[in-house]
């Protein structure tokens, strides 16, 4: 491959390096004015910690990915596009599977949340103003849970949607110049 098809492959991985930046940094900025905290306490189901793991996981596979999209360029070996497609195919499959499914459990646990919310109703006993007063306050946690993890799946979702994007067109770029050939 010629020095400028390497240039331009170079452009992919550093594109996901500068994303993956500007996200630590982001996360960072929300990690210091306690929103990523809030987010986790109010979160009592636990569904938080799972599409964070996930994303945690993917962003490494897709970084390790992009490296192997770089390596192609740099070191080019005997690739074979029409053997190495189904196998690239089911890399970015993979990615957008999990970026599906952050997205569902974020569902999962609005569900979750609404139950909780609507528990404390069924266990009223009256309606005085101290047991109304107990039952809005276990509600509001239900309430948390249902948004906080409806906002984690929806971010995360997003993120891998946009992380596998950046991989799908440069894995897309290498095989349009290995199927064009030497230059």
């Amino acid at each position: 491959m010629s020095q400028n098809s390497a240039q331009e492959k170079n452009v992919s991985f550093l594109q996901g390096i500068i994303l993956l930046g500007l996200i630590l940094f982001a996360g960072f900025l929300l990690n210091e004015q306690g929103l990523i905290g809030l987010l986790l306490a109010g979160d009592r189901s636990g569904i938080s910690y799972l599409i964070a793991a996930i994303w945690l996981l993917l962003t490494l596979r897709w970084l390790w990915l992009l490296r192997w999209v770089q390596k192609q360029y740099d070191f080019p070996t005997n690739f074979v596009a029409e053997r190495h497609e189904p196998v690239l195919m089911r890399w970015l499959n993979h990615g957008w599977f999990a970026a599906d499914s952050v997205l569902k459990l974020g569902l999962l646990g609005t569900i979750i949340g609404f139950i909780l919310m609507l528990a404390p109703i069924s266990n009223l006993s009256g309606y005085d103003a101290t047991s109304i007063q107990s039952a809005l306050g276990e509600m509001s946690a239900g309430m948390a849970v249902a948004l906080y993890t409806t906002l984690t799946g929806l971010v995360a979702n997003l993120l891998l949607r946009l992380q596998f994007q950046i991989l799908a067109d440069a894995m897309q770029k290498l095989l349009l110049e290995i199927n064009r050939g030497p230059s």
